[in-house]
């Protein structure tokens, strides 16, 4: 598994320092000031392959409107993406915009200093007024200055198959002994209850940020990701310990890590499983190709159920965002494209093309199709908000972490190994 990751790694680090950011493979003229030159924007970003909705709808059309400036993409898939981007910030070589996932990871580099400011942007644009306090608190401002522009908002929750849940009489769960007795039911039908499509890392990740939040709640989790807490603390293990008890009785597809979160998504399309964990971008999996199914009749959502009843109720997912490095040229021009992917009508592009909720709020409900409007509602009615693990702490204990849920997922009895190798590595991180 760390094998396939660093060759895919070295891979795309070879796109990214040997080629063009644009999509042609060429390496682009240098910046020479001339009225051809200064007038392209380059912009990486990781909306690829399955992730790709609304991207590019947004990027053609503001190139068609634009007289003065083209943008240049170059899709990159998730975890290249992550190593890829500091490696080009470092060399002073990057993209005038990037996209990238608000919370810790921006704040990053923000105390590297490579990300340049939007406070001047947000007041000409009046930002403000069409995004909610909360989302420029918590996603755009960082050490007081506002750097990301929002994009999306996804909300992760269950995505179930209708037709397996109506076939077996079953009804989507409120608490946990209610989730657990589904599971159970539907193995029984030599169906899998949950797919799980973990290859890339990422999608095990909700797995533990909802079994924490509903046990040990949402403070101890920030304690834990700031590390005031060990992995090895009892809260930690009694988490891994549920979560290997699923995966031993049976309750997951038995090849999860050699799976992405896409074809984990088809497996509940197409009846191979009844449920997965995943944002709403997984909707653009229902809702394509022939076999498109229609949210409300042949699929539907509902969040995770309750485990601990004194416990908040937590929702979360990630926003993302884009940003200007600082060490990139034409900064002029890359805030004219922030302004426009900032506007209504971008955002309902993108909201549309990638299932997230659009983070500008001057966009009316009646936008949105019923089933939108519940996600919409859901986000909105939560006590607390949380950002995904790895988006809340420092990028070496989020990589560490990864792996360990992957190897949870490959050895499920031995769970206390896993934390007390994973802490050992955290320690010697410093």
């Amino acid at each position: 598994m760390k094998l396939f990751r660093f060759l895919a790694i070295v891979i795309s680090m070879t796109m990214i320092l040997g080629l063009s950011p644009g999509c042609d493979g060429e390496r682009p003229e240098q910046q020479d000031n001339s009225a051809s030159s200064v007038k392209r924007i380059n912009f990486f970003h990781y909306f690829s392959g399955s992730l790709s909705g609304g991207i590019d709808e947004m990027v053609t059309k503001v190139n068609k409107d634009s007289k003065e400036y083209t943008v240049l993409t170059s899709a990159l898939d998730h975890e290249s993406f992550k190593t890829m981007i500091p490696v080009s910030l470092d060399r002073s070589d990057p993209p005038e915009l990037f996209s990238y996932w608000a919370g810790e990871r921006v704040q990053h580099l923000v105390d590297k200093n490579q990300l340049l400011e939007i406070d001047d942007l947000w007041t000409r644009e009046n930002l403000s007024n069409s995004f909610a306090p909360a989302i420029v608190d918590t996603a755009v401002s960082y050490n007081g200055k506002k750097y990301l522009l929002p994009i999306t908002q996804h909300i992760i929750v269950f995505f179930y198959n209708k037709q397996i849940f109506d076939d077996l009489g079953l009804i989507p769960p409120d608490s946990w002994p209610e989730f657990v007795n589904i599971c159970e039911q539907v193995l029984q039908h030599n169906i899998s209850p949950v797919a799980l499509g973990s290859r890339e890392r990422w999608p095990a990740q909700y797995w533990f940020d909802f079994l924490l939040l509903r046990t040990a709640g949402s403070d101890f989790r920030t304690r834990l990701l700031q590390e005031h807490e060990p992995f090895t603390a009892q809260q930690v293990v009694t988490v891994y310990r549920m979560w290997s008890d699923m995966l031993q009785h049976g309750y997951f597809n038995s090849d999860a890590n050699s799976l992405d979160w896409a074809e984990a998504t088809k497996m509940v399309k197409e009846g191979k499983a009844a449920m997965t964990l995943m944002g709403t971008w997984a909707t653009q999996i229902f809702d394509e190709g022939p076999a498109k199914n229609v949210p409300g009749r042949d699929y539907d959502y509902f969040p995770f159920p309750v485990i601990d009843n004194d416990v908040p109720n937590v929702a979360m997912g990630p926003i993302d965002g884009i940003v200007i490095s600082r060490a990139s040229d034409n900064h002029k021009f890359a805030k004219e494209v922030l302004a426009y992917f900032a506007s209504p009508e971008a955002q309902k592009i993108m909201s549309t093309g990638s299932g997230a909720l659009a983070p500008n709020t001057t966009i009316p409900d009646s936008f949105y199709t019923p089933f939108k409007l519940r996600l919409k509602q859901k986000i909105t009615r939560a006590d607390l908000w949380a950002n995904a693990f790895d988006l809340s702490t420092r990028p070496a204990i989020a990589d560490r972490g990864l792996d360990s849920f992957n190897e949870l997922i490959a050895f499920p009895s031995q769970y206390n190994q896993i934390l007390a190798d994973m802490q050992n590595e955290i320690n010697k991180s410093h």
